[in-house]
């Protein structure tokens, strides 16, 4: 019995170390069929070293030199945006990019500015650098340094001139977080094609900071984004905002035909302040007889309201009435061309100088954005199917009709100089590009699509799907977008008009007592009123059934021929009662045109 038990054993011992063999040789096979990768090693564009890596196995890391650069670390993008993971196991074929810092020591001799937008008192946009915004440069290295008070939402980058050039954005950022608690992040890139480094920096957290910006001037990779590889942004938290809200006051000229007297905040509308923060200029093209004054607005953090100084006639010096009419009111363009506006609100006193020679620039216009089926930004432009058309030779109203747009669609309207065929470098023929900021139409059908203090785009983005008809008038830069389908709500608005117990108002909003009604016959709207002498108003016209917004405001520039009555409305400007009555006013669809008749007791 026990020779009969050695011999199983020696049975299976053997099988085991047969088995044992078959396994080590299956092994060996396995691994002889694994797939290899090739990880590749580059500085730019330049490859140091290539490298076969077994499916699941890590890539080597080793330390390249290179002379007068020293050797910072390997990434896994081109931008230096994150590093290799020499821990990963690799499973594809990979790319690892060096990262050198020059040794060699280049003075650099940049001034950099904090510039950007929101509530923080150095911010003040891409149009102003001010002195508190002035980085401080070490003497003794290329180091600058800023203390600044930031807001939440206040979205900024440090740049070196009004341009922005030299951008040193988000991507140069240490980090954003401290503590797990985040202080600052990207803006982003509107779509996509934005460098991370040129993406804005958006504080998240009000507080005083202190930012060191260490240049290597060495690095710079040179136009057209003037990057760099190696210069970095670091920031320290030193507590709470260590000053109050400043209350910035801003002034934006407003008019009959410059603005159709909507509020239209832009750059063609906008007093900048100059140096001396008494002081603000504007340069604008200006039709013959159009009236126009300026208003102010308060802007305090991100909240900007009314404000109460009007800049009229009354505020010209005495140079100045030789190129504007008006004693009191607004003032009257007496001739076509470009007028330069400086007021100074110490002295309250405007002054003006004039250029017939400058008008408008001829120029094409044409739909921008995400249509989709490859169309999609800027490869767009100079296709016809896209082009605005001019509604009357000389009107200077352009517009493209029944053009279909789906919901989230993000547009804006591009001008090139006319006649051009291609943008050319940089874009050198673009003239202009106009949004959301420059539509007064109503809210429910587009929006912007990513205002301030969230972010900083402007498109149009499509709230409503449908069918639109676009217009643009290239003296008012006014954009409207109205739907293809719908009628109108038009409504009077005004001072001294009276119907049953109501008063009218300026600010009414859409109350269905100042609406006018479409007739019968669905060819006019009409609506009876009381007026008393010096009653003043004028028509806002929306598209159908819309609930905000400023909408068309038409007054005497749209008066027809057919009334009785339209003789006591007055020549120019609001229509203005010259006689107490009872009235009938008519909107023609066919016409456009507003007739007043009166009504028979």
């Amino acid at each position: 019995m026990k020779k009969t038990t050695k011999w199983v054993g020696l049975i299976v011992a053997s099988a085991v170390c047969v088995t044992s063999v078959a396994m080590l040789a299956a092994c060996k096979d396995d691994d002889a069929t694994k797939t290899e990768y090739t990880v590749t090693y580059y500085d730019g564009d330049t490859v140091l070293d290539t490298q076969k890596v077994k499916e699941g196995e890590k890539a080597t890391k080793w330390t390249p030199t290179k002379t007068n650069y020293t050797f910072d670390n390997w990434y896994a993008t081109p931008n230096y945006a994150h590093l290799f993971d020499f821990d990963a196991p690799i499973t594809e074929n990979k790319s690892a990019f060096a990262k050198f810092t020059s040794s060699l020591v280049v003075e650099d001799t940049r001034e950099f500015y904090i510039c950007g937008q929101g509530s923080s008192s150095a911010l003040g946009g891409s149009a102003a650098l001010k002195d508190s915004a002035k980085m401080t440069k070490a003497t003794d290295k290329n180091e600058y340094t800023l203390t600044v008070d930031l807001y939440e939402n206040d979205w900024f980058q440090f740049v070196t001139n009004t341009s922005w050039d030299y951008q040193r954005g988000w991507g140069y950022m240490n980090t954003g977080t401290l503590d797990n608690v985040v202080y600052f992040a990207s803006n982003g890139s509107i779509d996509g094609s934005k460098p991370t480094k040129m993406e804005d920096i958006v504080c998240k957290k009000d507080g005083n900071y202190t930012f060191t910006l260490t240049t290597h001037p060495a690095d710079d990779l040179g136009h057209p984004t003037e990057l760099s590889a190696s210069d970095t942004i670091t920031w320290v938290r030193n507590g709470d905002v260590q000053g109050e809200l400043e209350t910035v006051m801003t002034y934006y000229i407003k008019g009959e035909k410059i603005t159709a007297w909507q509020d239209i905040f832009t750059t063609h509308t906008e007093m900048k302040q100059t140096d001396n923060p008494n002081v603000y200029t504007l340069s604008a093209y200006i039709k013959e007889g159009d009236q126009f004054m300026f208003a102010s607005t308060a802007t305090t953090g991100t909240e900007t309201k009314p404000g109460t100084v009007y800049i009229k006639a009354s505020n010209l010096d005495e140079a100045s009435k030789a190129y504007l009419d008006g004693t009191t009111g607004n003032m009257t363009a007496k001739a076509s061309g470009t007028y330069t506006f400086t007021y100074n609100a110490e002295t309250t006193k405007l002054s003006v100088t004039f250029d017939a020679s400058k008008g408008l620039v001829a120029a094409d216009y044409y739909l921008d954005g995400t249509f989709g089926e490859g169309h999609n930004w800027s490869n767009n432009c100079f296709n016809t199917d896209y082009k605005l058309t001019e509604t009357a030779a000389g009107s200077g109203v352009y517009e493209i009709k029944d053009f279909e747009l789906k919901a989230g669609t993000e547009f804006c309207i591009q001008a090139f100089k006319a006649g051009s065929t291609e943008p050319g470098d940089k874009w050198v023929n673009q003239v202009g590009n106009y949004n959301y900021r420059y539509y007064i139409g109503a809210a429910n059908l587009v929006e912007a699509a990513k205002p301030a203090p969230e972010g900083n785009n402007y498109n149009f983005k499509v709230v409503t799907a449908g069918t639109y008809n676009i217009t643009f008038d290239s003296y008012s830069k006014i954009v409207n977008i109205k739907s293809a389908d719908a009628g109108y709500d038009i409504y009077i608005k005004g001072l001294n008009i009276t119907i049953g117990d109501n008063t009218s108002s300026w600010e009414h909003g859409f109350n269905e007592v100042w609406k006018l009604k479409l007739n019968s016959d669905k060819t006019a709207y009409e609506l009876t009123f009381d007026a008393t002498v010096g009653a003043t108003f004028g028509l806002a016209k929306y598209d159908e059934g819309a609930s905000s917004g400023n909408g068309d405001f038409l007054n005497t520039a749209s008066l027809g021929t057919a009334g009785d009555a339209n003789d006591k409305f007055g020549a120019s400007g609001n229509f203005n009662c010259t006689e107490v009555g009872t009235y009938k006013i008519v909107y023609t669809i066919a016409t456009e045109k507003i007739d007043f008749y009166v009504v028979n007791a």
